[in-house]
């Protein structure tokens, strides 16, 4: 009984684990065990004291132009919106310079246009697509580049040149060109159209036709008169032909634009036209084959020259720098290939 009760305790006893603790030499006397618990008491000391003395960093999120090195937020002078202001009043000035870019603002997608802003130059980049004319209407894009801190011109890309005089005019739409300081002259139809040329600008014939072709389209939501001026266009035939000869085309154009039976007279003046002064006696003939009223245009004649300078300082009013020009409802700016953008554009914002 006495062997059992052994054998139990021992077969007992072999199923527990020993631990065998020895000292360690030259340690103070310290074993294995303790010295493994004196190290972990440290690492926790250490990383108490971490956590004590830790600032959390600054956590920089939703910066719409990144952070900076400060770990803050990129901030700009100037938002997009006014960034494409200033774009579009810069792309306005193009129409001052004298080459075919002058064609631009009137034929710019600016409702299309794309900004961002470049952090690393401060300066925001405006992209407005045109059609060019030139071209069979092909799309290209026009680049400005603006300093953010007061939104002048830094450079334009594409092959274009910078403009040399800005304006405070403002490309609005395809086509119109808002011209600053000056009213809508009407808020109700029909509207204005005010066609300024000289007798001599290149394509007089076409400008005429489309004016007309408007007037006829729009009917009485429109009302197109015309300016006649004589500029330098006009001056560089005076050596050749006289003022008198030379200006007499234009006192034509503005008597007959006076009578419904201009188209005619446009029409006739088409056959003998070549871009240069018509003698009087042809144009006499062309006014009386048109079918306009002879006392009418007889009256008008007489006083031909006081309406003449009336118009030029009406021109002027308007700061016309090149014919053929065309103001529509007294505030924008457009020419012949874009006139319908621009009546359309004024016929749905009379009240804007």
């Amino acid at each position: 009984m006495a062997k059992q009760q052994d054998d139990k305790k021992n077969k007992i006893n072999s199923k527990e684990p020993v631990f065998i603790i020895k000292p360690v030499s030259k340690n103070f006397g310290l074993d294995y065990l303790h010295i493994m618990l004196i190290v972990l008491v440290i690492i926790l000391i250490v990383f108490a004291f971490a956590l004590s003395t830790f600032k959390q960093g600054i956590v920089v999120t939703n910066c719409q132009f990144g952070a900076n090195a400060n770990a803050t937020c990129n901030s700009t002078v100037h938002n997009s919106t006014q960034a494409l202001s200033a774009a579009e009043k810069y792309l306005a000035s193009y129409s001052n310079i004298n080459t075919s870019l002058s064609l631009i603002p009137y034929f710019a997608l600016v409702n299309q246009s794309k900004v961002s802003y470049l952090v690393q130059g401060k300066e925001w980049l405006v992209i407005i697509p045109y059609k060019d004319p030139l071209l069979k209407g092909t799309t290209f894009n026009i680049s400005l580049l603006l300093y953010d801190s007061n939104l002048t011109l830094a450079s334009s890309f594409l092959q274009t040149l910078k403009p040399v005089t800005p304006t405070n005019n403002s490309v609005v739409a395809l086509g119109a060109v808002a011209i600053s300081n000056e009213p809508i002259c009407k808020t109700s139809t029909p509207i204005p159209v005010y066609v300024i040329t000289d007798p001599y600008s290149p394509n007089l014939i076409n400008t005429l036709n489309t004016s007309i072709a408007a007037g006829k389209a729009y009917g009485d939501k429109i009302n197109v008169t015309y300016h006649v001026i004589f500029s330098g266009y006009s001056e560089q035939y005076y050596s050749s032909y006289g003022v008198q000869q030379t200006q007499a085309l234009g006192d034509y154009l503005q008597c007959a634009s006076r009578q419904e039976k201009f188209p005619q007279f446009v029409s006739n003046l088409s056959l003998a036209y070549n871009g240069r002064p018509i003698p009087n006696q042809t144009l006499g003939d062309i006014a009386a084959g048109s079918g306009l009223n002879s006392s009418e245009f007889s009256g008008c004649m007489d006083n031909v020259t006081t309406i003449l300078n009336i118009q030029a300082q009406f021109a002027n009013l308007y700061h016309t720098v090149s014919t053929p020009s065309l103001i529509v409802n007294c505030r924008y700016s457009t020419i012949p290939q874009s006139l319908n953008y621009a009546i359309n554009y004024s016929l749905t914002h009379l009240n804007g």
